[in-house]
C-alpha cells in the first residue's frame, strides 16, 4: 500500500494575525465593563440616615387611606 503526500504552501502565520483579534476582544471586553460599572452606579447620591429618621412619620403612614 503505497501513500502519496502533495507539499501543500503553508504561510507561516505572522503574530500581528493573531494579536489583532485578541486586542479586539481586549478592548471590546474592557469596553463593556466599563459601561456596566457605570450602568451599576445610582445616578443620585444615598439619603443620609438622618433625613431618613426626620421623615420616618411619612414613610410609615398609609398612603392610600381607608
Amino acid at each position: 500500500m503505497s501513500v502519496r503526500a502533495e507539499q501543500l504552501p503553508l504561510q507561516p502565520q505572522s503574530s500581528g494575525s493573531v494579536l489583532k483579534p485578541l486586542l479586539g476582544w481586549a478592548a471590546l471586553v474592557a469596553f463593556i465593563a466599563i459601561v456596566r460599572r457605570y450602568t451599576r452606579e445610582p445616578s443620585l447620591p444615598r439619603m443620609s440616615e438622618q433625613w431618613l429618621l426626620s421623615r420616618q412619620a411619612e414613610f410609615n403612614r398609609d398612603q392610600y387611606g381607608k
